[in-house]
Formats: structure tokens, sequence, C-alpha cells
């Protein structure tokens, strides 16, 4: 008889909805078999969190009170190795090598286990929810739908950095419950995850959940699954073998499907006009108060009381940061500091101060005539990681306009960001040609969605890697880290592409899965 894992070891992941990780863990004294624990809507809830607590552990970290240590790979993943940021002069090793151009498989963020704990979970809500009502009448159809549609969105969302970050990825979509099952796989092509489980997963959940309702920011809403759609046509379109134009008209159809749901103040997101997003003298309530804000679509929660520091790779603690801004871009944007309103409500824009280089987009923290100064008690904020908003929305959409040739429509658009911001509107002289225009969307996208997880996924798509990388690279040359005194070899701009725009396997992926082969490259 198969042997199944006990809830003592796949639950220990019960938390109140909208809480953290830490909050209330359910630790049965005894083994319960999986067929017998969704039995009642309580069981629904505490498995939703438990797939939100996993998803928010990976994006955000496992918080300073935990034994697991600092973490992030929102920003390792999305914006470390690109132009805005680069490793410190306290950067580990593993830091400097996103920075560089240099990972190794030892790198702990080459390591996908986290998103695989996401999938996981996933897995068991798609094939045991279904199981509740019978047990529990209170389980409506319309609650059974809502609960399944967030554990599909989330299978496919983890799923959708697994292709992005690695590309081939072993594919499991059922529960993982006899410990004699061989564990080991071999990797699916990406494209194919796409088109077989990403895609279906994200239309699965749009037909199944509740249209027209006012959203919880913290959890995949209707806004929030168009908007993952849509992105992953994005990057479909950009992809060998991937559909081009047509991906692109196929994310424009989930933008404007987005445009007609609710954001989190009930307001519907319409996105027509510059009253659909947050204010320019507001902007930052987009990060300090999402809740209140009428353009975020999907945000991490963080809760400082509960879980400690979330000492994300970009946070405003202490002056050994391992990550820094990147002092060239740091000196571009500073430059526009009397034009472009966000420059001072995102960095320090001081020069006689040796913490210049920090972000504090995320922080209630105003710079007065000695600027910002870390401190311990910056620790104590809660920074809230946008997954999508709607001026992220608006600049892709600008993207997908252009490449789609409706150059008039991609102004508009890029218009509403960089107006809001205070810079004068591009006129159509200005960007004639979809090159141009993507050269300028791109730009905007570096300084409105500065340490939002995005950069390097924009610049693969785009084919701007070599473009915008390379001079930056080799002026990155030679960086020698404090801890090992290891100095990273120099490089002519980003070295083996296109194998290492991906990352490489980790080293303990390989030895759990013995049918995996190494990314190229490495």
């Amino acid at each position: 008889m198969k042997r199944s894992l006990s809830i003592a070891i796949l639950f220990i992941i019960a938390i109140v909805i909208g809480s953290c990780k830490k909050d209330i863990t359910l630790t049965p004294s005894s083994g319960v078999t999986i067929n017998e624990y969704f039995k009642t809507q309580n069981d629904i809830t505490a498995s939703l969190a438990g797939i939100y607590s996993a998803f928010q552990e990976e994006m955000a970290g496992a918080g300073s009170t935990s034994d697991e240590g600092y973490g992030g790979r929102y920003n390792y993943w999305g914006d470390v190795r690109a132009d805005a940021f680069q490793a410190s002069t306290y950067a580990t090793y593993s830091v400097v090598e996103m920075s560089t151009n240099t990972l190794e498989f030892s790198n702990a963020s080459t390591d996908w286990a986290g998103l695989y704990k996401v999938i996981s979970r996933a897995n068991l809500a798609i094939q045991y929810y279904p199981q509740v009502p019978a047990s529990d009448p209170t389980v409506t159809k319309t609650i059974l739908n809502n609960s399944l549609a967030q554990a599909y969105a989330l299978r496919a969302e983890s799923y959708f950095y697994i292709v992005r970050v690695w590309g081939d990825a072993p594919e499991w979509t059922t529960a993982y419950l006899d410990i004699t099952q061989s564990g080991s796989k071999p990797r699916v092509k990406a494209l194919t995850l796409i088109d077989s489980l990403i895609i279906p997963d994200l239309t699965k959940a749009y037909s199944l959940i509740q249209k027209n309702q006012t959203p919880t920011v913290w959890y995949v809403g209707e806004g929030a699954i168009c908007s993952i759609l849509a992105d992953v046509y994005m990057w479909r379109a950009s992809v060998t073998g991937g559909g081009g134009a047509a991906d692109y008209q196929n994310a424009i159809t989930w933008y404007q499907k987005l445009f007609l749901a609710k954001g989190p103040t009930g307001k519907v997101y319409t996105g027509q006009t510059a009253g659909d997003i947050e204010t320019q003298a507001n902007w930052k309530n987009v990060f300090l108060n999402p809740t209140q804000s009428v353009e975020p679509i999907w945000s991490i929660y963080w809760d400082y009381t509960v879980n400690g520091c979330a000492c994300i790779p970009v946070f405003v603690g202490l002056t050994n940061n391992y990550v820094q801004l990147d002092p060239g871009f740091q000196a571009k944007w500073k430059a526009q500091y009397t034009i472009d309103t966000r420059v001072a409500k995102s960095i320090d824009t001081l020069n006689t101060l040796n913490h210049i280089n920090l972000l504090y987009k995320y922080y209630n923290l105003i710079p007065n005539s000695t600027g910002i100064t870390p401190v311990a008690g910056n620790l104590n904020f809660n920074p809230y990681l946008p997954m999508y908003r709607l001026s992220d929305v608006f600049l892709e959409y600008a993207e997908a306009s252009a490449q789609t040739g409706d150059l008039a429509t991609a102004l508009k658009y890029l218009n509403l960001i960089h107006v809001r911001a205070g810079y004068p509107a591009y006129a159509s002289t200005d960007l004639p040609s979809t090159g141009a225009m993507i050269d300028a969307i791109l730009q905007e996208d570096q300084y409105e969605l500065l340490g939002e997880g995005k950069r390097w996924f924009e610049l693969i798509r785009t084919n701007h890697v070599h473009t915008i990388m390379d001079p930056i690279l080799n002026v990155r040359n030679g960086v020698t880290d404090p801890i090992t005194g290891i100095t990273t070899p120099a490089t002519t701009g980003f070295i083996d592409a296109p194998n290492r725009y991906y990352w490489p396997v980790s080293q303990s992926a390989l030895n759990a899965n013995t049918l995996l082969k190494q990314n190229p490259g490495y």
C-alpha cells in the first residue's frame, strides 16, 4: 500500500488569512492523511494561507526572526543582474556573481525549491478542494471557485518565474503523496510549459474567479489573473518559437480585460486616463498604503511585528547592505532631480553621505538636510512589494502596442506615466519608430519600476541585454569580495549569451533529481 505523507509534514503552513507565515501554525500531534484533512472551509483557508506564505517567503525572504535568515529573490532574480543595482562593497560573493554575470550553481538564489514548494501546495489544493463541499455545506460554489482560482494562478505564477529564470524545468501537476514515488523528472521545454500549463492554469483561474468584486490587494483576484496572463503573453511573444505579433495582441486583449476589473478601493481600473493611476503628489501611496490606492493590482504583504525585518536586498537598513544603486544609473537619474518627482521619493539625492546608494521608495522616510541615515529603526518597516500595479501595466501595454505597430496607443500610455513624473509629454515626432518607442518605454520602466523585480525580465524580453548591460559589465570588472578576497575575472560585455541569460540549475536540485541536466554555459 502506498504510504501517504502526513499532514504534519505537508501542512505546517496554516495561518490566518491576511497574516504572515508565523502567525498561527497548525502542527497536529498525530499524522492525518490528506484525504482526512480537507473537510471544512477552515481547511481551505489554512491551505490557501500556506500557498501564499510559501510564495511570500520566496519573494521577500524568510524574515530576520527566522533561522533561514534574510532573502528576497524578487529583487535578486529581477533587479540585481540588471543596470540599476550592483553588489556593494559589503556584498557576499554570491551577490557579486549576480552583479557581474559570473553566476555559479552553488549560488543560493539558483535554487528553485521554494517555487516548487508553492507548486506542491497548489497541487494539493487543486486536487482536494473540490471534495470539501461534500462534508461542509457552508463551502458554496463561489467560495470553492475563488479558492481554486487562486491556487491555479499561484501555480502558474510560480512556473512563470521558473521558465523566465531557468528556462526548461520539470513539470509537477499532481500532489506528491507517496514517498516511494521517484522525485526525479526530466526538464520540459519552457515554451511547452507556457502553452500546456501556465496559460491553461491562468485561463482556468479567470473562468473560476468571481468577477466585478473589490479585491483584497494581498490576494490574487480578477485583475491580477489578467495581469499575469498578459505578462505571460508578452514573454511568449519574445521567445524562440513564440507567437510574436499574435502574442502581443493576446497580451493587449488581457490588459483590456484587466481594465474592466476593480481595484482595491472598489474603483474599476478603466485604464484610460491619468485619473486611473495614483496622483503625482501621492505616488508613494502605491508602496506605503496599497490598500488605499487606486493603482495596485496585487502586492506582497509583510508584517515586521510577526516576521521581523523584511530585509530585502534593496532595503534601507544599516550601511552594510549587500546591494546598492549602480553609480552610473544613480548619477543619470539624480540629474533629473528638479524635474522627475520620483527621484527624491526613491533615492537620497545628496552627495555628501556614504549611504546615497540606497533605495527607499518602499519606506516612509523623508530626506532632510543630512539626507536619509540608515539606522536600526529602519528595519521596522513593512515593504509591500508590488507584483503588479497599473503603471506597470500601462508601460507593458505601451510596449505591446508599439510591437504591433500602434505607436499612437503606445505614446498615450507612455505619456500617462512620463507626464505624471513631471516631464513634458513626448510628441509623436520624438518617437517616430517602434525601436525609438521601445527605448523610451524601457527608460521609463527603469525609473518608474525601480526595485520592483521587473528590470532583468524586461531586458531579456525586449532583446536589450547586450545594448544596456555590456558597457555596465565592463565597468564592473575586477570586483573583489571583501570576505573571501576573490576577484571576479574581467569580462567583455555579457559573456556566453544567450546561455547565461538563464540562471544555472542549483547543485542541490541536480543532486536531488538525477534526470536534470545543467543549463548550457555552466
